[in-house]
């Protein structure tokens, strides 16, 4: 996160850690009450689930939200149901899918994934259920075009396997397999927007995309960030 914000110098951009897992409400307390302490403009909160929940409303308690831009890196729908928009409301993060992406992106399976989900289930399908639906969808396909559920067969079929399903292009990159796609930077709508939405479910809006070849590091920064850590320098 530092190296893709610019902000790696820790001297003009403090950060406190807090034990993980297992981090108390007197972990976050204390680190959100430095952050207020300091005039910084933007909280970055790197946390998850019930953890960022937990953090957004000590933050909120304190003012916080009211005075910086808050940053949830790791945002998802169901946090945002979780914790409710009006808590969440401004808060600035990433999805790597929305429902509203087919759209945006033409993909005219998306939308029929989008509109079948919507009617069976009578909500929206987070980004979680996108992938869901997705990693099936090519598991099943890597076996066809292997002809085989042999493991090295399937690893073979995906290692730098293109495909268009629910938006734009995906791909398994071969050198660490990770899935390279677009990654979108979402804002929360403030709660009186999501409750004009009839499923009252509409939580984020679209503010940027990020192409799939700078949302991940590339071979030379993986290859580096794994010398770092004493791995080898290829999957094993």
């Amino acid at each position: 996160l530092r190296q893709a914000t610019a902000s790696d110098d820790v001297g003009q951009h403090a950060g406190v850690r807090v034990p993980f897992p297992g981090a108390r409400l007197a972990d976050y307390q204390d680190a959100l009450t430095q952050a207020a302490a300091s005039d910084a403009d933007i909280l970055a909160l790197v946390l998850f689930g019930e953890d960022l929940v937990r953090a957004m409303r000590i933050a909120k308690d304190l003012g916080l939200t009211e005075r910086m831009q808050v940053i949830a890196p790791n945002l998802t729908q169901s946090m945002v149901e979780q914790a409710g928009p009006d808590l969440m409301q401004g808060v600035i993060g990433t999805e790597p899918w929305t429902w509203r992406v087919p759209a945006l992106e033409k993909s005219a399976r998306g939308e029929a994934f989008v509109a079948a989900f919507k009617a069976r289930y009578q909500m929206y399908p987070s980004s979680s259920a996108a992938s869901a639906y997705s990693i099936v969808q090519q598991w099943a396909d890597a076996a066809k075009r292997a002809n085989s559920l042999d493991s090295e067969a399937l690893i073979k079929a995906l290692e730098g396997h293109r495909y268009s399903l629910l938006k734009d292009e995906q791909q398994w990159r071969a050198f660490d397999h990770q899935n390279l796609q677009t990654v979108y930077a979402v804002r929360v709508k403030p709660r009186d927007e999501v409750l004009k939405d009839p499923l009252k479910q509409d939580y984020f809006e679209i503010v940027d995309r990020l192409d799939a070849d700078t949302a991940l590091p590339n071979l030379a920064q993986w290859q580096a960030e794994r010398r770092a850590g004493g791995q080898p320098l290829t999957l094993q």
